[in-house]
């Protein structure tokens, strides 16, 4: 059953799916509601606080009304009553909803509450679909996909897979957990809400069980080395000498640490963790140097392309600089240069690989790999990993994080692997200051933008979507700041959507000044490093982790000038003037873990979302028992062994239900 077989999706919206990370029909089923309403729940209107998120079920006073403010905005506006209460709903450049509003009758509303003395408004509303049953899931769909869409088919493919958990009914029954078929048929067609909520738990839980039987299958191998390195410490120590500048007190404390497990007769697994701007680069780069001055190579393995190929520029000055060949290889290599990089690599002329998670490929064959190096680990699935490291038998590792893990996590997903951190940062100029700013602002602040822009200043804009039915959309925001003008100043979009050769384009008419302005996603979070860029302003951060957040402030003031990160909301929430007043990625991660969950630090992150199934807070306690769940199926050699067979680059998880 591939996606073009479900009723109603046809080739088209597969392909969007696709572009979204939806691959199969299983994947549809993992695409959790983010909510439940319940239609029989009576709604107090008097007792809801301003501006607190509702889904509501209300009947139309009159027909709708559709106007014309200025070229390019439009408004919808319609009126409701709701347990006595006068609703008034607006919709914005949003003409579509005048059919669905026309046909009358009961709808479902969802929005935050604005009170005004005789009303009550709607701001952001969304119409959400009806259904049979008095539980309506409530998601949050990618492009290709509405919620009539979704019901429909969610229940075909529950009516066509057989769903084969590794976690027989009785060790579910031991831990507490729903069989994971009624589990699933209860996410997306509940029989009630709490019954729903624990079985999106449920299945959350066996998925973390799934991820660390992987984890300590992919560590259980032996640790001692297979090679040995000679000892190229002083050249090492030249080249450190020749760097542009001196290394921090912690920087020198992580090589010489690599450098004792690279001499030692134990294989090296080394979690290297440190803050925005702590110099992890470098630190990676000198540990690849003294492997290669020893005859092998390394795989250095990013995860997105933009970030690959910014590693490949500064590996390229840094080890031709003395002597060392580097490739890069990615999904977008164009094929002649492709085969020559696989030549080389197979070779073992080329000491120094890379790329994204094309390095895991088949037709990849590594002369002598002694090092792999994984950026922005949590960002790959467990598989990922490990397919790398399997690339030679006994290689040394060396995991990478600008998200600094909380201990807890680390100490869950890595075992023995040994963490050196990196706290200490190179001091230099005064540093991003991040403010709060409310949405109705938010013309000023472009305005300071194309300001900053007449000095040669860039900005960002972030968003947290692509696209969608609010200004929070990455296309939305483009095309309004087009409309603003700005002075003149060029504006740029980027995205994930957009293939390779694209976002290079944009990115270095961005680096270059050829544009001053980029509005984009969460895709510049990882690593993307522009130093004229002094101003960002992100739209919808409330969707995502503080440690992301962190991350991607990073991106600015990176030659210490005096930068602005701003955070545009009109509810800003606790955790959001935290980050206002803490500049520690550190206390930054364990203050998003005690409050939010794990996040994406599992590397399980499910299309977008930054947690890892439908908001499921993954906290020390689900920690511990998929930690117990996991331990009692590796005790069974059968289901060892099954586990151990989608340790080879396979996506966990989802690859593991049968699929007819």
């Amino acid at each position: 059953m591939e996606l073009e077989d479900i009723k109603g999706l046809g080739a088209k919206r597969a392909e969007k799916l696709r572009a979204s990370g939806i691959s199969d029909p299983l994947d549809l089923l993992l695409l959790f509601p983010r909510a439940y309403f319940d239609k029989r729940e009576r709604i107090d209107w008097r007792s809801l606080s301003d501006k607190s998120r509702i889904i509501f079920r209300a009947s139309p006073l009159s027909l709708p009304i559709c106007r014309r403010i200025r070229r390019g905005l439009s408004i919808v506006r319609a009126e409701f009553m709701s347990f006595g209460e006068r609703v008034v709903c607006n919709w914005f450049n949003q003409t579509y909803v005048l059919r669905r509003l026309s046909e009358g009758g009961e709808i479902i509303i969802e929005g935050r509450v604005k009170r005004h003395s005789d009303f009550t408004e709607i701001a952001g509303p969304r119409i959400i679909a009806d259904r049979e049953g008095d539980i309506i899931p409530v998601y949050d769909l990618p492009d290709g996909l509405n919620r009539k869409l979704m019901y429909d088919a969610a229940s075909a493919v529950l009516g066509s897979v057989r769903i084969e958990s590794y976690v027989s009914d009785d060790i579910a029954k031991k831990f507490g957990l729903v069989p994971l078929a009624a589990a699933l048929k209860e996410i997306h067609f509940p029989s009630s809400v709490s019954a729903a909520e624990s079985a999106i738990r449920s299945v959350a839980t066996e998925n973390l069980a799934y991820t660390l039987g992987i984890y300590k299958l992919l560590k259980s191998g032996t640790d001692k080395r297979a090679r040995a390195y000679p000892d190229n410490r002083a050249a090492l120590a030249d080249a450190a000498t020749t760097l542009p500048f001196r290394l921090t007190a912690d920087q020198h404390r992580a090589v010489t640490e690599i450098l004792r497990r690279l001499m030692s007769d134990e294989r090296m697994n080394v979690l290297l963790q440190g803050d925005v701007g702590s110099g992890k680069t470098i630190v990676a780069f000198l540990a690849a140097y003294y492997v290669a001055l020893g005859g092998y190579q390394c795989a250095i393995m990013a995860p997105t392309e933009i970030l690959a190929r910014q590693h490949y520029e500064k590996a390229k000055k840094f080890f031709g600089e003395r002597g060392i060949t580097v490739v890069c290889l990615t999904g977008s290599t164009p094929a002649k240069e492709r085969a020559v990089a696989l030549s080389l690599i197979e070779s073992g002329e080329a000491a120094i690989a890379v790329g994204t998670h094309a390095l895991t490929g088949k037709n990849v064959r590594f002369h002598k790999l002694g090092l792999t190096i994984t950026d922005e680990q949590h960002r790959f699935g467990v598989c990922q990993r490990g397919s790398l490291e399997n690339k030679a038998d006994g290689a040394d590792n060396i995991v990478m994080s600008a998200t600094p893990i909380p201990r807890t996590l680390s100490l869950a997903l890595y075992g023995r692997l040994e963490t050196i951190d990196l706290k200490t940062k190179p001091v230099i100029g005064d540093g991003v200051t991040t403010s709060l700013v409310p949405l109705a602002r938010a013309d000023d602040m472009f305005a300071y933008m194309a300001k900053k822009a007449e000095s040669g200043e860039k900005s960002y804009v972030v968003c947290p979507r692509i696209d969608g039915d609010d200004e929070i959309s990455a296309l939305t925001m483009f095309e309004r700041l087009k409309r603003l003008r700005l002075n003149g100043t060029r504006v740029a979009l980027l995205h994930g959507r957009m293939s390779g050769a694209e976002k290079d384009r944009v990115m270095s008419a961005f680096a270059n000044g050829d544009v001053s302005v980029l509005v984009c996603t969460t895709v510049v979070e990882v690593g993307i490093d522009v130093p004229s860029a002094t101003t960002m302003a992100i739209f919808g951060a409330d969707r995502l982790g503080l440690s992301q957040l962190h991350q991607l402030r990073g991106r600015i003031g990176r030659r210490g000038q005096k930068s602005y990160c701003f955070i545009v909301t009109d509810e800003p929430s606790d955790r959001l003037k935290f980050l206002c007043g803490c500049s520690d990625g550190f206390a930054l991660a364990e203050y998003d873990f005690d409050t939010r969950g794990a996040g994406d630090f599992l590397g399980t992150r499910q299309h977008g979302k930054e947690e890892t199934f439908a908001g499921v807070k993954i906290d020390a306690a689900m920690l511990k028992k998929a930690g117990a769940l996991a331990d009692e199926l590796l005790s069974d050699p059968e289901t060892a062994a099954a586990l151990a067979t989608h340790a080879d680059g396979r996506e966990e998880f989802i690859r593991s239900l049968s699929l007819n």
